[in-house]
């Protein structure tokens, strides 16, 4: 199931679906592997992931216009991480950071690793992101604990950054840089290259 959730993810990269849709087919696979919990995902669905989009979109357009990174920056990374609330509760959330490692020559995302531009403005803050960790996180069958953050919380960050490079955010994502790597996952791994992107 790892292997099939991981496919999903990696194939929104070139086939940039609407976020709502996407997240539509994501429930449907949910369903099918933990139909004992269709209360849940249809619950889920109800969440407004237009609107968090938005959030998101404006979010980083401000950044970046802001605080551009530099043309030497060739390689963009949208990292999921778990900060905890005033209450002590974890959540998950992403941020933007840039390196200037990136080899267009290599499959390897280590890059990733050494960050050079860390914006002050890089957090975001998504509403869809943590009310997913957080119900799914109740589920008590391991086995399905991949399914909040590992599948629900990365597919739904990779349809918002593959509609965003293969959108009008490509030109602010690319800005004056001759190459600019796209690439999302949490900060413990999972990476997923969602854009190469070139004028």
């Amino acid at each position: 199931m790892f292997a099939e959730s991981a496919r999903l993810i990696e194939d929104v990269a070139s086939n940039p679906l609407p976020v709502a849709t996407g997240m539509s087919k994501w429930f449907d696979y949910c369903d099918s592997v933990a139909p004992a919990h269709t209360e849940l995902w249809t619950q889920l669905r109800q969440l407004d992931f237009d609107s968090d989009q938005e959030r998101l979109t404006n979010w980083l357009s401000e950044l970046l216009t802001a605080e551009p990174p530099s043309e030497e920056i060739n390689g963009l990374w949208f990292g999921l991480f778990n900060p905890c609330t005033d209450d002590g509760e974890a959540i998950c959330q992403t941020y933007i950071g840039g390196s200037t490692d990136f080899d267009a020559d290599s499959e390897s995302d280590e890059w990733v690793c050494n960050l050079k531009y860390l914006p002050d403005g890089r957090y975001a803050e998504s509403k869809v992101l943590p009310e997913i960790y957080r119900r799914v996180e109740l589920l008590e069958e391991d086995n399905l604990f991949y399914l909040g953050e590992a599948f629900l919380c990365h597919g739904y960050l990779a349809l918002v950054i593959s509609n965003w490079c293969h959108g009008p955010m490509r030109t602010q994502l690319l800005k004056s840089a001759p190459i600019r790597a796209v690439v999302m996952g949490h900060d413990s791994g999972d990476f997923y290259r969602m854009a190469v992107l070139k004028p």
